[in-house]
């Protein structure tokens, strides 16, 4: 037991308030199962996986961790049969994001799967909280790829406020123990933290990915349209955040002309895609100076946390 050990990690039947991001087939079954193992939760990106694949990843994660963990959907790009798949498998944690789910959510809670809710609006956590999400996640725009428009030191508070009783993360600019303190003395429970865990051996980078987070710095990121008008995707409400690119700087004054030139410039963004030039990653890129395993990643973090707040007790 840890003084870091809030009524959330009691919720969810785990150890410490860090939650890895489930983000889309960057997750792998090692890393889920490597901050799991180290206490927190571990959850698989189910954005862009079969029914047949992410019954696979559910498979492999339990074969390598018989601690909760939990399977991302993304409401908005809802794939109906991967989620019945992930119900029938009796996952214990159901995260969702970008769009309301009531009856996803009451299908859930029937099956005795708890359920956390991304939100970027203090709105949306009304009403997803209302819908009867167990926990809710804040997500700020400092995150990477699909993010709103609030930062996360008011989105945080407010969110609190406007809940009530149910528990809240943080997500959006979380990379260390700092960001974790901080977000807890905001009134959050915990973090759920993305970029930094893609810093890490088990996470699945393509090309050199991992070299872009490891070399960027928060300002060197850049949030916009650009990626969904260029990959045709339909997603409410949202901006996507990576590292700058050429392709970014090329075409940042030519907003009007992103969807228009689609088929122009998907090839190249789907190029740097897999090269692992173009880059989705938050703000938080710059406080990443390490590749090192996620449990390790889980500790560090923790214990960083657990010194600030001690010293600031005293």
């Amino acid at each position: 037991m840890t003084r870091l050990h809030t009524p959330i990690c009691d919720l969810f039947e785990i150890d410490v308030p860090i939650f890895q991001a489930g983000m889309a087939r960057y997750t792998t079954p090692e890393l889920v199962a490597a901050v799991s193992n180290a206490g927190g939760l571990g959850i698989i990106g189910g954005l862009g996986r079969t029914p047949d694949e992410l019954r696979s990843e559910i498979r492999q994660v339990r074969e390598l961790t018989s601690r909760p963990f939990g399977v991302n959907h993304v409401v908005c790009q809802i794939d109906q049969a991967a989620v019945q798949m992930t119900l029938a498998q009796r996952v214990p944690v159901l995260s969702l994001a970008w769009g309301r789910a009531a009856d996803l959510t009451y299908q859930a809670h029937e099956a005795g799967i708890k359920v956390v809710h991304m939100v970027g609006t203090p709105e949306e956590a009304g009403q997803v909280a209302s819908d009867g999400a167990d926990a809710i996640v804040a997500q700020g725009t400092e995150g990477g790829g699909h993010v709103g428009m609030m930062s996360t030191l008011p989105l945080v508070p407010q969110v609190v406020d406007i809940v009530g009783g149910v528990p809240v993360l943080a997500a959006g600019g979380i990379a260390d123990g700092r960001g974790l303190a901080a977000v807890l003395m905001l009134g959050a429970q915990g973090a759920l933290i993305g970029t930094r865990f893609l810093a890490t051996p088990e996470a699945r980078g393509k090309g050199h990915s991992k070299d872009v987070i490891l070399n960027a710095l928060g300002s060197q990121t850049v949030a916009s349209r650009f990626y969904d008008d260029v990959m045709g995707k339909v997603w409410p409400g949202a901006i996507v955040r990576a590292v700058n690119h050429p392709l970014l700087e090329e075409w940042a004054d030519r907003v009007q002309e992103w969807a228009l030139a689609a088929d122009q410039l998907r090839p190249s963004l789907e190029a740097a895609l897999d090269a692992g030039d173009f880059v989705l990653a938050g703000e938080s890129a710059g406080l990443v100076h390490d590749i090192v395993p996620a449990g390790e990643l889980v500790s560090r973090i923790l214990h960083q946390a657990e010194d600030l707040l001690a010293t600031s007790s005293d």
